[in-house]
C-alpha cells in the first residue's frame, strides 16, 4: 500500500451525522468501499472462489448451517461462468452474452433461457426472476455504496485486522433489516475478502457469510470457456420461477 493512501486513511477519519439519531455514515468506510467498486468496475476479467455458509430454519433443530464453495469466472462485459459444490447439489451457470444456462450436475438436466447483455444485467434479471444469488454480486454494482447509504443505517470503519493471514480493513454497518460486516484487503487492489450479513428482521436472526480467496485479475479468458455443451443424455428442463421457490 502506498503512503498517500496511508496518509489519508490516517486523516479522513470523518463521521458525518445525518438525521442525528437514525444514520451515522462514516467517510472512512466508504473511501474504502468505493475504492474497492471502482477496481472491481475497471478490471477487464476475472475469477474467485467464493466459500459460502447460510442458515435455514428447522421446525426442530432451529437454524442449521449450509455451505457452498463456488468458483467464479467473468469476463466483461458478456461472460460469467460458475460452478457451485455443496448442500444444494452441484450445478453450473453459464452466460455467453445472449443465453443463460443452469445445468445440474446430480441430475443431469440443464434450463436455457434468454438473458441481456450485460453481465450485471443478467445477474440483476436473473436474482429477480429466478432467485439465484451471485457470489459478491454487490461489490460489481456501481450504486453500491449509494444503496447501503441509502438505507438510512450507520456505516463504520472499524480499523484494520487479518483474515487467512491477509491484512483487511474491517467495515460494519446495520439498518433496519440486517447488520453486515465487510473485510476489504489493504492491497492496491481493495479486493473483497470476507462479508457478513445478519438478518436482524427475522426473530431467528439467520446468518449469511461468503469467504472470497484466489482472485485473478484481468486473466486471459477465451470465450470458448463461456459456451455450454449439454453432455449425453442430459434432460432439458424449466427455468423456475422466483415465486416457484419455497
Amino acid at each position: 500500500m502506498n503512503n498517500k493512501f496511508l496518509f489519508l486513511i490516517g486523516f479522513v477519519i470523518l463521521t458525518i451525522a445525518t438525521n442525528a439519531q437514525t444514520q451515522r455514515i462514516d467517510s472512512t468506510a466508504v473511501f474504502i468501499l468505493k475504492r474497492s467498486t471502482e477496481s472491481l468496475q475497471y478490471i477487464k476479467s476475472c475469477s474467485f472462489e467464493a466459500i459460502i455458509t447460510y442458515d435455514i430454519f428447522n421446525e426442530i433443530l432451529g437454524l442449521v448451517k449450509h455451505s457452498v464453495d463456488e468458483k467464479v469466472s467473468i469476463k466483461f462485459p458478456d461472460k460469467m461462468k460458475i460452478v457451485s459444490s455443496g448442500d444444494k447439489g452441484n450445478k453450473s451457470l453459464w452466460y455467453n452474452g445472449k443465453t443463460l444456462y443452469y445445468y445440474s450436475f446430480n441430475n443431469n438436466t440443464y434450463a436455457v433461457t434468454d438473458a441481456p447483455k450485460s453481465v450485471i444485467e443478467t445477474i440483476d434479471e436473473t436474482s429477480k426472476k429466478f432467485g439465484i444469488e451471485f457470489p459478491a454480486a454487490d461489490f460489481f454494482y456501481e450504486t453500491f455504496i449509494e444503496d447501503l447509504k441509502s438505507e438510512q443505517g450507520t456505516l463504520m470503519f472499524l480499523g484494520k485486522t487479518v483474515i487467512d493471514d491477509k491484512e483487511c480493513f474491517h467495515i460494519a454497518g446495520k439498518d433496519k433489516n440486517k447488520s453486515f460486516q465487510f473485510w476489504i484487503g489493504t492491497d492496491d487492489n481493495f479486493l473483497p475478502v470476507k462479508m457478513v450479513i445478519v438478518y436482524t428482521n427475522d426473530k431467528d436472526k439467520p446468518q449469511y457469510e461468503a469467504v472470497y480467496k484466489d482472485w485473478i485479475i484481468n486473466p486471459d479468458f477465451s470465450d470458448y470457456i463461456f459456451e455450454f455443451s449439454a453432455p449425453p443424455k442430459a434432460s432439458k428442463v424449466k427455468f423456475q420461477p422466483r415465486e416457484d421457490k419455497k
